[in-house]
């Protein structure tokens, strides 16, 4: 069955409802019980089908006869449906990125696996033979935090843009203005009228977040969806609480905080 995907990346629909946010959602607590745990989902929030055991990795992983590693998509002992879709690439807008190399598909690597539950056509629920009953959410005006509008993908255009060499833009943009691969993801240290004595571009005030380097999560080179986002919620950066409502720690599984835009400034120098 397919469904207008409602990304499971539940940011600030989940403000109003602190109740929601329990063991698993908060950063480095593992995937059982974050909103990449279906059948957690499917128990406490959406109406996806949740595993008759209880199980948390079946939606993507399988040990016996997982899906074949076909197209060049790194599947590991994959379960889900992989994405078909093809999505309106990226366009450099600046001149100076043209020499900038895309693969001849953006979703290669993981990323086309991310979309196997983000493209909003593939039903999230579904793993194995079980195609998934989810009943499709309307991707607008949504009354859960599932059906906040722009919570999956369907066009790459508007997007960060993914698969591309990020040896190139290092290339094509020099060192000034991106990060050599080989350095860690930052953590910002200072906040609010602190955050005015860093600087950016030598990284004061900003330390190591992760023992993750830039080039560890790159595919081959490429630039993917993993090279920004941790699925398993283990090694990703803690973030600080909202400004707006101090209950919520907004967790996006990625590799460097929020704060201080530390996540950009990891590649970007600005």
């Amino acid at each position: 069955m397919v469904k207008k995907l409602i990304s499971i990346l539940v940011v600030g629909a989940l403000a109003s409802s602190a109740s929601i946010a329990m063991a698993g959602t908060a950063p480095q607590t593992g995937v059982n019980g974050s909103f990449h745990d279906i059948t957690y989902l499917g128990a406490t929030i959406g109406s996806y089908k949740q595993d008759d055991y209880q199980r948390v990795c079946i939606f993507c992983h399988t040990p016996h006869n997982a899906q074949a590693n076909t197209g060049g998509v790194p599947a590991p002992l994959w379960n889900h449906t992989i994405s078909t879709v093809n999505l309106t690439p990226y366009t450099w807008a600046a001149p100076a990125n043209l020499p900038i190399s895309f693969n001849a598909d953006p979703l290669v690597g993981p990323s086309r696996l991310c979309m196997s539950c983000h493209d909003g056509v593939t039903a999230v629920d579904s793993h194995g033979p079980d195609a998934g009953v989810g009943t499709a959410q309307g991707n607008n005006n949504g009354t859960t935090p599932l059906t906040s509008p722009g919570r999956y993908i369907d066009n790459l255009s508007v997007t960060h843009p993914v698969g591309f060499l990020y040896q190139d833009a290092l290339n094509a943009r020099g060192s000034n203005e991106i990060r050599d691969p080989s350095n860690y993801f930052l953590s910002s240290v200072a906040s609010g009228a602190a955050a005015a004595s860093n600087n950016t571009k030598t990284e004061v005030g900003f330390t190591q977040g992760t023992a993750k380097k830039i080039s560890d999560t790159l595919y081959g080179g490429y630039l993917t969806c993993a090279s920004c986002h941790d699925v398993h919620n283990t090694n990703n950066a803690v973030n600080a609480a909202s400004i707006s409502n101090p209950s919520f720690t907004p967790n996006y599984f990625v590799w460097a905080p929020e704060t201080n835009s530390a996540l950009c400034l990891s590649c970007h120098v600005k």
